[in-house]
């Protein structure tokens, strides 16, 4: 899924939320937030939704401590606490104060404009804090049943106005008015101009905004959608009026940054995923192969040594994921040991008893040494200067070299693979800054339409941090 534009300049301590240089402005702008309903953000960027009414109860206590340094500027502040939803009394200073933009709106380019950010999604599936291992997942069905029996989906239909009616992007300074004009030339058939935005600003209109600017600009035929007629033949809808649109609640559903679309007549539920950037060739955060898993199971039937299900079967099921890059050349030594890079001819196969001295290295920040067998693969002048642990290297590098190999099209059918695996129900929309403009492009059905690539967002520093995943380009 796409990353959050986490908010971490500062706690929103009492003596922040009062301080004297901004007490015209951001007392004011925390009282619109609880009144929007709008999540609060943790340092890890956690989000923290108010409990209704925490805004009646909430702005007397404000006011008062506002009246009183008026007249008293030393008087004592008191400590708010906030009812969140699904976990109870938070502290305020829980909350980053950069959550709240400043009066010029010099903080607008801050402000989380993805739908969860401005409210507009679904509850989040697990509470805030949840640690990873205690998550609970859901399948993209599960999560749509979830927000329709709660009503949180949007009409297709109305989505321009939901856009135009946000009161957080209100609040969002020069980059929600960007967002509101980029929607209303959509819905004025246009096709947005944004050039004259910052490259920051334009930015996050394309990737952040793009969640739901990219199916605006789909349902208000703004978008470069040649399939469009035989799509909503699949659908079975004469336009998309009357579709449902559901943004998840999390940044961690099945297809990363993907979003479900439903027709409640006919029970199609689409999955769509939402990249964006700058460029013709812009392809967006990819997700990751986990979210394959279902289509996966119930194929289970055509898995054979060597093809690509047999592939993804093998490295959805690795755990920690910072293992996948070592299974993954086992699974080539395996099948095609003609394959395997010369460097690794004389390492494979990885041993478990091996792999789990490189984690223990990781886990103890270097105190723990690898085998030494892998010491010449990361001796490279680039992996040495990178920030990590020398497991952490490790696994970087294997895991790149890995993804290197299959590109290079060991596995024959990876491609019609992956894109049978999403099939008819995936719709992939590109929002692109092309040319000083706004541009939307739509693929489907992806099986036909698509290019596929393994791909990993590992870092040296941070090697348990992404598993692998994929992308479907044009």
């Amino acid at each position: 899924m796409r990353a959050h534009q986490f908010l971490t300049e500062a706690p929103l301590t009492p003596a922040s939320l009062f301080d004297p240089r901004h007490l015209k402005w951001r007392p004011q702008n925390f009282l619109k937030k609880l009144e929007a309903g709008t999540p609060f953000v943790d340092k890890e960027g956690n989000k923290y939704y108010p409990e209704k009414g925490e805004f009646a109860r909430i702005s007397p206590t404000v006011k008062g401590v506002l009246n009183r340094l008026e007249f008293e500027p030393n008087a004592p502040l008191p400590s708010i606490v906030l009812n969140i939803k699904d976990v109870g009394p938070v502290a305020v200073s829980k909350f980053q104060k950069a959550d709240l933009e400043t009066e010029k709106g010099k903080k607008s380019s801050e402000v989380n404009v993805q739908p969860l950010g401005i409210g507009i999604a679904a509850d989040p599936i697990n509470k805030p804090g949840t640690k990873p291992q205690d998550k609970i997942t859901m399948t993209t069905d599960e999560e749509i049943k979830t927000a329709l029996d709660k009503h949180q989906e949007i009409k297709a239909g109305n989505l321009y106005d939901v856009i135009m009616s946000n009161k957080t992007l209100d609040q969002a300074g020069e980059l929600g008015k960007a967002i509101k004009q980029a929607a209303t030339d959509m819905n004025n058939n246009q096709v947005p101009v944004i050039k004259q935005y910052d490259e920051a600003t334009q930015k996050k209109i394309a990737i952040d905004a793009g969640e739901y600017l990219g199916v605006l600009a789909m349902v208000k035929d703004v978008a470069e959608f040649p399939k469009k007629a035989a799509f909503l033949n699949f659908l079975k809808a004469p336009d998309f009026g009357n579709l449902s649109l559901i943004f998840p609640g999390e940044q961690n559903s099945p297809l990363g940054d993907s979003y479900g679309v439903q027709n409640a007549e006919t029970g199609h539920n689409i999955i769509i995923s939402s990249k964006g950037g700058k460029g013709s060739t812009a392809s967006g955060a990819a997700p990751s192969l986990g979210g394959l898993r279902t289509s996966v199971d119930k194929r289970k039937a055509k898995i054979k040594p060597g093809n690509a299900l047999d592939f993804i079967n093998h490295i959805i099921q690795v755990s920690p994921t910072s293992a996948q890059g070592f299974a993954g050349i086992n699974w080539i030594a395996n099948n095609y040991p003609e394959a395997v890079p010369e460097k690794y001819k004389k390492l494979v196969p990885f041993y478990s008893e091996d792999i789990r001295a490189v984690l223990k290295n990781i886990r103890t920040k270097n105190a723990e040494p690898i085998p030494k067998k892998f010491l010449p693969l990361i001796q490279a002048p680039s992996i040495q200067a990178s920030k990590g642990t020398d497991g952490g290297k490790l696994v970087y590098v294997v895991t790149k070299d890995l993804v290197d190999a299959i590109n290079t099209g060991i596995i024959k059918n990876f491609r019609t693979t992956v894109l049978e695996l999403l099939d008819e129900n995936f719709v992939q929309i590109f929002s692109r800054i092309i040319g000083g403009k706004l541009t939307t492009k739509v693929l489907w059905p992806g099986k036909v339409d698509g290019n596929v690539v393994l791909h990993t967002k590992i870092a040296p520093g941070e090697p348990g941090k992404a598993g692998l995943s994929f992308k479907v380009t044009d």
